[in-house]
């Protein structure tokens, strides 16, 4: 298993008080072990990372994203909301192959990590959400994602035209394939896209999926 010990930090608590201490800190695998101070067992076999001027916080958590999104940043930042959707950002979703796909959703997770967030709620497109998850998955980020759900798209491309049933079961087969991958890591949820681009019906599908299947 693998060990990291983080060597006087200050840390950023989460406790009632919102407190500021300067601690160690010894993560064993996936999981936060200890804080406090580290005894020298605690070091054994472990990378020791000095922390003395750093600070340590909690993992942020990004409540809204959309991870099939990034290659698409700056390109039409001018327009109002819907013609923003449906002259460019649907157009280039449709666009999207496997490997581009791929490659927004590396792009934004590194990002991501980046900066801090450790957890995300994301929203894909409606086709190669698999791509989506996989990189999810290879991360090493929690996520809470499902595909786009949209069976109205009035002026929008037929890449992303799909009929309600096939939108619930493509739904549903990404939630048997990858809920609950990665440790428990990886959470699928449902993506109805807004009340513009669903149905009245598609929608009360969802609602009842959701309670049913005690998902987002």
């Amino acid at each position: 298993m693998k060990k990291i010990a983080i060597h006087d930090a200050t840390i950023i608590t989460m406790d009632e008080k919102r407190s500021v201490r300067r601690a160690d800190i010894l993560i064993e695998g996936s999981i936060i072990s200890k804080i406090g101070n580290l005894k020298p067992g605690d070091y054994k076999n472990a990378t020791r990372i000095r922390a003395d001027g750093l600070t340590a916080t909690p993992g942020l958590i990004q409540t809204h994203v959309h991870l099939c999104q990034t290659l698409f940043r700056n390109l039409a930042d001018d327009l109002e909301l819907l013609d923003w959707l449906k002259l460019k950002i649907w157009p280039f979703e449709a666009a999207h192959t496997p490997a581009s796909i791929r490659s927004s959703a590396r792009l934004a997770l590194a990002e991501l990590i980046r900066g801090g967030t450790t957890t995300i709620l994301d929203m894909g497109t409606v086709h190669h959400h698999d791509y989506i998850f996989e990189q999810i998955e290879a991360s090493g980020i929690r996520a809470f994602s499902g595909k786009a759900m949209m069976d109205e798209c009035p002026g929008g491309p037929k890449g992303l035209e799909e009929s309600r049933a096939w939108s619930i079961g493509e739904s549903l087969r990404l939630k048997r394939d990858w809920h609950n991958r990665a440790d428990g890591r990886i959470q699928f949820a449902f993506a109805p896209r807004f009340v513009l681009s669903c149905s009245e019906s598609l929608l009360c599908d969802v609602r009842d999926l959701s309670r049913d299947e005690n998902l987002l």
